[in-house]
């Protein structure tokens, strides 16, 4: 089996001009395992299910899982969604439509006519993951939870999805939850950046830090086997 593989969005891939290690490099490198990292940005789990399917986590001895962000989000009822991975210019132009109409939207406010839904409903989060779980049943998850956002009206419902991912790693047998939002909401000023969302430099290392002693309880000793060298990259 390969070292490890990291399924996520913007927090799991990093920022384009954000230069120093993301949280799943800084655990990778603990252990001394080689890493794939599947973080895209703005993706759900959704875009997990496809990456599973690319990159199969059976393959693998660990790894990390860490949706969420968008997955909560609020948008009208029976808005369309388009997947970030794999991608085609098809659906780059359908995702600017898409965006068009949600802008649209805002205006008429179709949120407080229609209603408004989480763009991935927490039943439908569970269900991805639990499936991806299922599929390999001998490589660790790590679950790893959403951080907090600067904009507070979204955290009530990032903590409901953080909560659903907790007993969702109590009832799998080859998972666990690594806990990091109070933490990062205790030093939110130094954790968060400007935007509100994504994590700077000490965010990414108080979040490896937690997965890392989370980890310890169930791999105390590390790995036995060495690192990979030539574990593709994912592409798109």
């Amino acid at each position: 089996m390969n070292g490890c593989i990291a399924y996520g969005d913007c927090n799991t891939e990093g920022l384009k001009d954000y230069h120093e290690p993301v949280w799943p490099q800084i655990v990778a490198k603990q252990l001394g395992l080689s890493l794939t990292n599947c973080g895209h940005t703005m993706s759900t789990t959704r875009e997990l299910l496809q990456y599973a399917e690319a990159f199969p986590p059976r393959n693998y001895q660990l790894a990390f899982i860490q949706y969420g962000l968008v997955d909560s989000w609020l948008t009208f009822r029976g808005a369309p969604y388009v997947l970030y991975y794999p991608d085609s210019p098809r659906r780059k132009l359908a995702r600017k439509l898409v965006k068009k109409l949600k802008k649209w939207a805002r205006r008429l406010h179709l949120q407080d006519r229609w209603g408004a839904v989480e763009q991935v409903p927490l039943d439908e989060y569970l269900g991805n993951i639990e499936r991806v779980l299922r599929s390999a049943p001998d490589t660790l998850f790590a679950l790893v939870s959403t951080p907090p956002n600067l904009d507070e009206p979204r955290n009530p419902r990032i903590e409901r999805y953080n909560e659903g991912l907790r007993e969702l790693a109590i009832r799998e047998p080859n998972a666990f939850f690594a806990d990091a939002y109070h933490p990062l909401w205790q030093q939110k000023a130094r954790s968060l950046m400007a935007d509100g969302t994504h994590l700077t430099e000490t965010g990414h290392r108080l979040l490896a830090d937690t997965v890392i002693s989370a980890l310890s309880t169930y791999w105390p000793t590390g790995p036995d086997k060495k690192p990979q060298s030539s574990i593709p990259s994912p592409q798109g």
